[in-house]
């Protein structure tokens, strides 16, 4: 996914609630300095930041940071696996507790809306654990096997791609629980906030698939 371009708008000067629907990951950082984006979500950060006495060249900081990803996969395999392990692995331990949260921010105060996605606070905390548990066992067996030459190494990419197909048949089904991540009109900044991130998870993880599939395990023979 292509994250929004910061240059083309100024986000000193734009509402918190604002900065949190179209940045995935800026409501982790406003959370860390307990800034309003929901209820207050109207007010720019900078006067949201001068209001409390915070750092404003150190928030956005750590705005820029979550833009700063490699986006090209390199050509050696263990070249490619500090790709992998940084660009995607890194990413997604960092950003899905904070949609588990989301989720359940948007369930708990929307429960009465028609179109309150129910039950995914649930959906997206089993995702995280299948993810952790499949992420734990490339470093743990399949990555050092890869980095040894290990002849049987055909056994566990095998065991991987299968958990691939199941991880992308669980991102249709969130896809289809969002109405395709689209929040509904009027929706509030959290609610808007968890649909984007949910839409970069979505976009990271299929790329985060395509990375090994199609060009690490074809590196090493698969």
């Amino acid at each position: 996914m292509t994250q929004p371009d910061q240059s083309a708008w100024p986000l000193t000067e734009t509402p918190l609630g604002e900065i949190a629907a179209r940045l995935p990951g800026a409501t982790a950082v406003f959370r860390s300095y307990k800034l309003d984006y929901c209820c207050g979500g109207q007010e720019s950060l900078a006067r949201a930041v001068e209001r409390r006495g915070l750092n404003l060249a150190e928030i956005e900081r750590s705005l820029a940071a979550l833009d700063q990803q490699p986006v090209t996969a390199p050509d050696e395999p263990e070249d490619i696996i500090e790709f992998i392990l940084s660009r995607f692995h890194e990413t997604h331990r960092r950003e899905l507790p904070e949609l588990v949260e989301l989720a359940r921010r948007v369930e708990q105060v929307h429960a009465g809306h028609p179109d309150v996605p129910k039950g995914l606070t649930e959906f997206v905390s089993a995702l995280a654990d299948e993810l952790n548990s499949h992420m734990r066992k490339e470093e743990l067996m399949l990555f050092p096997m890869i980095r040894a030459g290990h002849p049987m190494v055909s056994a566990p990419i095998s065991v991987m791609e299968a958990e691939h197909d199941i991880h992308f048949a669980t991102l249709e089904q969130l896809a289809a629980m969002t109405g395709n991540f689209e929040p509904p009109v009027g929706a509030c900044a959290s609610w808007r906030a968890l649909y984007a991130g949910l839409r970069k998870l979505s976009d990271d993880l299929k790329e985060h698939i395509h990375t090994e599939n199609n060009i690490l395990f074809r590196r090493v023979g698969r």
